[in-house]
């Protein structure tokens, strides 16, 4: 009797065991928020970003770490919470208000991106070059080394910033194209080997950045963004480095078709956004 009771415990307890095993099921189903996802208390910075972006631009800015917005194969972090209203009041001052200023706030509406989306850290690819920006369809835009990002860096600042005017101008001319005979100044020298061209033979070959021999697009918004975040002083300083008339000469065709095309094709006076955007940027690091 001793020997069935313990067998009919232990098939009790195995019986047991067993149902508890089989009912517990994982949910492993992604969660959105809102929609029985993570719950999270609005904090002040959350609605500074919807009265200063969402609303009157409907521009939505991501900083909470949400890893189907960025690359699954990179080792990323989040961004610093502290850094993302420092981070986005450069973006208004440097990139939307010259812009508005000059074009009005229908062109912003109209053609801003309407999603930024925060990343702490590099974004460092394979072959040693860092990533530090990037635009899907002009309508999201994301942002890399947010956590380093300093207001008083002034360099740092202008390398942030050019990032956001290069990505703004892929969506300006991905709108628009700009003229055809921007890619025959000098045809025949892009490469996707960009990386190992130093910056003065860039210069000679009549390219403002090493990135600009990539192709005639990144190119045409290389120039655009240069133009604007280094002024005309800059710009011309760029120039004047380049150690072949034929480069210098090609540079300055191509700083000439930026500004035809900013004024013909969406009626901005180019030369008066550069200056604005010299003031921002001055009063912004100051």
């Amino acid at each position: 009797m001793k020997k069935i009771f313990l067998n009919i415990l232990v098939l009790a307890l195995t019986l047991s065991l067993f149902i508890a095993c089989s009912s517990k099921v994982e949910d492993v189903s992604p969660k959105v928020d809102g929609l029985g996802g993570d719950t999270w208390v609005k904090q002040p910075i959350d609605t500074w970003l919807e009265q200063t972006f969402t609303k009157p631009y409907n521009i939505e800015v991501k900083y909470r770490w949400d890893p189907y917005e960025i690359p699954l194969n990179k080792t990323l972090v989040p961004p610093l919470v502290s850094k993302v209203q420092p981070t986005m009041e450069a973006v208004k001052a440097i990139w939307i208000d010259p812009y508005e200023a000059e074009a009005g706030t229908d062109f912003i509406k109209k053609f801003c991106p309407k999603q930024y989306i925060l990343v702490g850290s590099l974004n460092w690819n394979n072959d040693g070059t860092v990533v530090l920006g990037t635009a899907e369809g002009g309508r999201k835009v994301t942002l890399y080394d947010i956590n380093d990002f300093n207001k008083k860096d002034v360099e740092g600042v202008k390398r942030m910033l050019h990032t956001i005017h290069h990505e703004f101008g892929h969506i300006l001319h991905q709108n628009i194209l700009y003229p055809l005979l921007y890619k025959q100044i000098t045809p025949g020298s892009y490469t996707s080997n960009w990386y190992n061209v130093s910056d003065g033979m860039a210069l000679a070959l009549g390219y403002i950045t090493p990135y600009s021999m990539l192709t005639t697009d990144e190119d045409f918004v290389e120039v655009l963004a240069t133009m604007l975040v280094e002024g005309k002083p800059g710009f011309d300083a760029l120039i004047n480095k380049s150690t072949t008339a034929t480069g210098r000469a090609s540079l300055r065709q191509k700083e000439q078709i930026v500004v035809d095309y900013m004024k013909k094709t969406y009626n901005i006076d180019f030369r008066s956004l550069q200056a604005r955007i010299q003031t921002a940027i001055t009063n912004f690091t100051k």
